[in-house]
């Protein structure tokens, strides 16, 4: 098999000393370089990269408390902020724009890189530069945003309506590209690429109007059937499914239809219901969700099924769910409304909205006036944490203690396997709460519960640059749904151009792919939680090499007969890893949501990030930063 450049393999090994953070591999052979540290043009494994994570395991596994004397004296801010994702930043923002105008702040992160999930891709493949993004991808339903998240966005002079033209709704359609589906040789007996709708009561019109907006018509699920790899039987069960006829309507009958509704997994459901055993199908049939939610097969519980839009409920219970005569009014709402899909959506995705706080906090980072010039501004990292700059924003540092004291509060952190210490007024947690749970001395215990129930759910986002894409436009799908496969969903770049970034976008030009792996068992046993678990635990074992591989037989399979060439066509591979990815929003704690009791005070400890909010949204984690904020500013 053709590998790709030691450049990119470099990313998905990490210098680390015992209990410490290091620097990945890839960002010290820049430094050899003589080039200048940028963290978005690194390839190879990125998102929670090696280095980032190991010291929080042993503290959080161990309960290591003695991280040894500290190596410098404490140093004295106004407000230290643990976590540099858009909540932290955002929290910043706010805190000197309500509490404290020339507010000293040390913002803490144990990434290499800011943004959080919100994290910039960069590829630059023959000459041209391309941007994508590792995670957050856009602004999503800014009419539900309140009146504070909207606010930011003002402030931050991104302007809604100029985002939204920037994105060419023609694009898909003028190269004839729409939504497929790819049947694996391993799961369905030959391999087949198909431009179809997804199998869920969803039409193939909403999917192409707000998962990617601009796509081409594409058949419906149903009408495809008879062309997929399936067999007699296959066909007869998924029939049987979409019909949801006696046996689906006779599951949910009587006292115990609304337990089953309740308890049981849709994989279970198809079992019982329709004595659906097969892998091939359930998949099939479960992963739909899996792009959205980080939910398929196993993980993914019988009501989230319902209201996510999969297949196989009957009518009645479809219009107990929506309250109206056939449950699709809303759905045909959003298919004709193409705003309230994702073409509000920056070239880095909501790298652009982290890159704009930074530089409201630190303008020495970079010089620009508009979110258009930020897309092509390069930052300079040297000035994130330089002591005459009133923020600081201190990366590779993970924070190991978080305690509230007589004058204030005190963070205890480790970088570069230093045991340091800031000491400031107030702080706000922007990080994960199951290590807060961890880390913040004196919590009661039931909030240190509801912290490690707050579960996130593990997920990669697989930038892959290409040189050329000319047999996406010969196959005509763009963006294709492939249940079985090791990546379930396969995707082009949104058709994106701002200011002086607009890419070259002809079948011949260079383009980017989005490969998205939800990677709990398909069969797995366990409760939603423990499944999430043990998705988490895949991606501790898997090198980058393992995702190259991956990548290079999937595309070679769907998109080889139509003259893709792995090695003449991948220019560089970007995995994005995410153990904990999205929040998981049916957490629960004691009978009520986790996240109520999770993000409550402790002392002059306020608790921000989309955590709080139990959503895994932007406006989210802007909401709870304010709520941080306030709470603090309250104190006095």
């Amino acid at each position: 098999m053709e590998s790709i450049s030691r450049r990119d393999i470099l990313g998905g090994i990490a210098w680390i000393g015992a209990g410490s953070i290091g620097w990945p591999l890839e960002a010290m052979a820049q430094a050899e370089r003589g080039a200048a540290f940028y963290p978005p043009s690194l390839t190879g494994l990125r998102g929670s990269h090696p280095g980032a994570f190991e010291a929080a395991h042993v503290r959080a596994w161990s309960g290591q408390q003695d991280h040894g004397p500290l190596a410098a004296p404490a140093q004295s801010y106004d407000l230290v902020v643990v976590g540099g994702g858009i909540s932290g930043l955002a929290a910043a923002h706010f805190y000197r724009q309500t509490v404290q105008r020339d507010a000293r702040i040390l913002i803490l992160d144990n990434h290499d890189d800011f943004g959080g999930h919100a994290k910039r891709n960069e590829f630059q493949v023959d000459g041209t530069r391309l941007l994508s993004y590792g995670g957050t991808q856009s602004i999503d339903t800014p009419a539900d945003y309140s009146a504070v998240a909207l606010g930011l966005l003002k402030d931050l002079g991104i302007d809604l309506e100029r985002l939204r033209s920037s994105y060419d709704l023609q694009f898909f359609k003028r190269y004839g590209l729409t939504l497929g589906v790819f049947y694996d040789q391993a799961s369905f007996g030959r391999a087949a690429l198909l431009q179809s709708g997804r199998p869920t009561r969803q039409t193939a019109a909403y999917y192409a109007s707000h998962y990617v907006p601009g796509l081409a018509e594409a058949p419906e699920f149903v009408q495809q059937i008879d062309a997929a790899p399936l067999t007699k039987a296959q066909r007869a069960k998924l029939r049987e499914v979409l019909d949801a006829g006696a046996k689906a309507q006779a599951f949910f009958k009587g006292k115990n239809g609304r337990e089953r509704l309740e308890s049981l997994s849709y994989v279970q459901y198809l079992d019982q219901a329709f004595g659906i055993k097969d892998p091939a199908l359930i998949a099939l049939l479960s992963m739909p969700l899996a792009e959205e939610a980080a939910l398929g097969g196993s993980a993914l519980p019988l009501s989230g099924a319902l209201s996510g839009g999969l297949l196989g409920f009957p009518a009645t219970l479809l219009r107990d769910m929506a309250g109206d005569d056939d449950g699709d009014e809303e759905d045909e709402k959003e298919d004709g409304d193409e705003r309230e899909g994702y073409v509000y959506h920056f070239p880095d995705g909501g790298a652009t909205i982290a890159r704009l706080l930074v530089q409201r906090l630190i303008p020495e980072v970079a010089r620009f006036d508009t979110p258009e010039q930020c897309l092509s501004a390069r930052f300079d990292y040297d000035q994130l944490d330089r002591a005459e700059h009133p923020v600081q924003v201190r990366l590779n540092s993970l924070a190991v203690q978080v305690a509230n004291t007589d004058q204030g509060t005190q963070v205890n952190y480790l970088r570069q396997g230093k045991h340091l210490q800031a000491r400031a007024r107030h702080t706000v947690m922007a990080g994960w709460h199951m290590m807060g749970a961890h880390i913040i001395t004196g919590l009661p215990e039931r909030q240190k519960a509801a912290m490690r129930a707050n579960l996130k759910m593990p997920l990669v986002y697989v930038q892959v640059a290409l040189r050329q894409w000319k047999p996406l436009q010969s196959s005509g799908v763009a963006a294709a749904y492939c249940p079985g496969a090791y990546f379930q969903f396969v995707q082009m770049d949104f058709p994106v151009g701002m200011g002086s970034y607009r890419p070259t976008r002809t079948p011949d030009a260079p383009t980017t792919l989005l490969l998205i792996r939800m990677p709990c068992p398909l069969q797995g046993k366990g409760s939603t939680e423990d499944l999430l678990r043990q998705g988490r635990a895949e991606l501790l074992g898997v090198p980058f090499e393992h995702y190259e591989a991956q990548v290079r037989a999937q595309l070679s399979a769907m998109y080889g007969p139509f003259g893709f060439d792995g090695a003449r066509d991948i220019a560089a591979i970007t995995v994005n890893r995410w153990p904990h990815g999205y929040v998981y929003e049916d957490a629960m704690y004691d009978g009520e949501p986790a996240h109520l009791l999770a993000r409550k005070r402790h002392g002059r400890i306020a608790m921000a990030n989309a955590d709080s909010a139990g959503s895994a949204y932007t406006n989210a984690a802007i909401d709870m930063a304010w709520r941080a904020v306030q709470e603090l500013k309250a104190l006095g």
